[in-house]
C-alpha cells in the first residue's frame, strides 16, 4: 500500500523488540524500535530523525511505541500489532494518524477470539467506520518458508540475548 511513515503499536517493550528483530530477519521492511528498552537520549534521537525524515527506508518506516505523549505529524498509517485492551488506548493509538484534517488508516490485528470484544469496545466508543479485512491463507503461502526461517533465527537471537542478560544478573549477584 506504500504507506509511509507507519507507527506500529505493541502491548509491551518485549513484543516490540521481538517484532523489530523478526521484521529485520524477514527482510524488505526497515523497522526501528522505539520503546523503553532504549535510553532517553536514544529515543529523542530516533524520534528527531523520524520527524526530520532522515529515517526513510523503503518501503515502510516502522516504529514500535509503547508510550503516550508523542506527537508526530504526517503519519499515514497506524498498526495495532497487539490489540489494545482499553478504548482509551485504542483512541490514543489511532489518533497518531489523520492529524490536521488529513486522511489516515489504522489497522488492528485480531485473533478470532478477540474480535467480538474489540468490536463491542469500539462501537461503545461511537466509532462506526470499522471494516473487517480477512487475509486469505493462500495469499500468505509464498511467504511461509521465509517466515518460518525468520522465526527460527529469532528464537536463536532471543536465546542469546536472554543468556547475556542472565549472565549479567548472575555476575552482579
Amino acid at each position: 500500500m506504500k504507506l509511509s511513515p507507519v507507527l506500529c503499536f505493541t502491548n509491551s517493550r518485549e513484543a516490540a523488540h521481538r517484532l523489530v528483530l523478526l521484521l529485520q530477519l524477514f527482510g524488505g521492511i526497515k523497522a526501528v524500535e522505539f520503546s523503553s528498552r532504549l535510553s532517553p537520549g536514544e529515543r529523542r534521537r530516533t524520534l528527531k530523525e523520524f520527524q526530520q525524515g532522515k529515517i526513510q527506508p523503503t518501503p515502510i518506516e516502522t516504529f514500535f511505541i509503547n508510550a503516550y505523549g508523542i506527537d508526530i505529524s504526517a503519519v499515514k498509517c497506524v498498526i495495532n500489532y497487539d490489540a489494545p485492551q482499553f478504548v482509551r488506548t485504542y483512541i490514543h493509538r489511532i489518533g497518531r494518524t489523520a492529524r490536521a484534517g488529513r486522511a489516515g488508516l489504522a489497522f488492528t490485528f485480531l485473533l478470532q477470539v478477540q474480535e467480538k470484544n474489540f468490536l463491542h469496545m469500539v462501537r461503545e466508543a461511537g466509532s462506526p467506520g470499522i471494516q473487517k479485512q480477512m487475509v486469505k491463507p493462500e495469499l500468505l503461502k509464498s511467504l511461509e518458508e521465509r517466515y518460518e526461517q525468520a522465526l527460527r533465527e529469532l528464537a536463536g537471537i532471543i536465546k542469546v540475548q536472554h543468556t547475556e542478560i542472565s549472565f549479567y544478573i548472575r555476575f552482579i549477584i
